[in-house]
């Protein structure tokens, strides 16, 4: 047992010393708290000035986009009373939009003329609004950039309002009623919590379910490369045959996963730490969506999933070193590994909408997926707590079967050079006594 602690202790410090392991940890929380806040701070004041020109081949549209939320009371043609157009969307940024005289010009026409002055950038975009746009309900943005969804739904919000108005209108329905018929709707989410309902956003929310899914996919990934690297290294180098002949093979093998282990569990204390410090520090700053996500209830699974993922991605890791020769022949088993991680972080991606679908509830039991798939769940909806009391459960038997499998393989491996094995041959190491 002291054999066992002496190897633990050596990984342990052999990692928290590396100069890349304090840099990260120092760096990680630093970067994480900048892509909270900057993009916050980059939306407040990133409102750069954008000219669209339309050519309004209905008549009178082109009012309702320039009517912003202060504008009230303007008369356009074609029998649009823009009185309620302060119940639109508000305008994103500095936007105007620029009228074109078609002058019996038709669009295709008028659309190689305006094609040029947008590769010129003399205007952002050409929004075409066809003559038949209340039948159709379909118009036409044209510009270099089409990634700006906030501008595009404007336009089609206030487009959509504009035309129900007038329709409305048309029937001689009382402007009154038409104003209340078509004011738009504002819509507030709350997140309901055995803590309490806090208000939250939901986008934000699938934000940092996303993001949270990426840091633990990454740390599986890091540790998992660590340990496999660690031990081709010293079999390779011969200092396997020194350890085993002081310590038993199994001692050496748990006391890597252990020692490792404990490195990257004191990694992700100091980040949750300093997460803390800086939330707190900068609490003005951060979005009141991010602060209610971010609860000690996150942090504690956080950490108890990083810890089930380790053992059950860290275990073959460690035997596929132990097995292979080269790197090459490492990487080539480590991507079956790669595989089986990446696939329940696509799954989280789809069913973050979704968490408590039949086909998500079964992948988040399989051990494999669990620790990304279960901690998806609870960062989006808590599931009921015998559902993560099971797969806490099952990725535990699933360690105990991988740890006794693993150390077989890592005892007989270390000592085994010449030929890649193939996975037969691994899994005839077992039965070796």
């Amino acid at each position: 047992m002291n054999k066992l602690f002496a190897v633990i202790k050596k990984e342990y410090k052999t990692i928290v010393k590396k100069k890349s392991f304090i840099i990260m940890t120092i760096l990680t929380p630093v970067l994480m708290a900048g892509m909270m806040v900057v993009p916050v701070l980059l939306m407040k004041v990133d409102r750069s000035d954008k000219k669209i020109a339309v050519a309004d081949y209905a008549g009178g549209y082109i009012q309702a986009l320039n009517a912003g939320p202060a504008k009230k009371s303007a008369k356009a043609k074609g029998g649009l009373d823009m009185d309620a157009m302060n119940e639109m969307p508000e305008l994103p940024g500095r936007i105007s939009f620029h009228p074109v005289e078609t002058g019996g010009r038709d669009a295709a026409g008028l659309l190689r003329e305006y094609e040029q002055k947008v590769l010129k950038k003399e205007i952002d975009g050409l929004l075409l609004i066809p003559a038949d746009v209340k039948s159709r309900r379909q118009i036409s943005y044209y510009s270099t950039s089409i990634s700006d969804f906030t501008t595009l739904k404007f336009i089609e919000a206030t487009l959509r309002t504009a035309i129900s108005r007038q329709l409305l209108l048309e029937r001689q329905i009382d402007p009154a009623v038409v104003d209340e018929a078509t004011r738009e709707i504002s819509m507030e989410t709350f997140k309901v919590k055995k803590e309490g309902t806090t208000k939250s956003d939901s986008g934000m929310d699938y934000m940092m379910s996303l993001f949270m899914i990426i840091i633990l996919f990454m740390i599986l990934i890091n540790y998992g490369q660590i340990i496999m690297r660690g031990v081709l290294e010293e079999k390779t180098s011969r200092i396997s045959e020194l350890l085993i002949s002081s310590a038993r093979a199994t001692h050496i093998f748990y006391g890597k996963l252990l020692g490792i282990g404990l490195a990257g569990l004191t990694q992700v204390a100091l980040w949750i730490l300093l997460a803390v410090i800086l939330v707190s520090r900068f609490s003005g700053m951060v979005d009141a969506a991010i602060l209610s996500f971010l609860t000690p209830e996150i942090a504690f699974y956080f950490v108890i999933f990083f810890i089930l993922g380790f053992f059950i991605y860290a275990i073959p890791y460690a035997f596929i070193g132990a097995a292979v020769n080269t790197d090459q022949e490492a990487q080539q088993f480590a991507s079956v590994l790669s595989v089986l991680i990446i696939v329940p972080y696509i799954l989280g991606i789809s069913a973050l909408q979704n968490p408590n679908s039949t086909l998500t509830l079964a992948a988040s039991l399989f051990p494999l997926f669990t620790p990304i798939l279960m901690f998806m769940r609870i960062t989006t909806a808590v599931p009921p707590l015998w559902q993560i009391l099971a797969s806490i459960g099952l990725c535990v038997l699933t360690i105990w079967g991988l740890a006794w499998l693993g150390a077989k393989i890592f005892r007989v491996g270390m000592l085994m050079y010449g030929k890649k094995p193939s996975l037969g041959e691994m899994l005839r190491w077992v039965r070796y006594k």
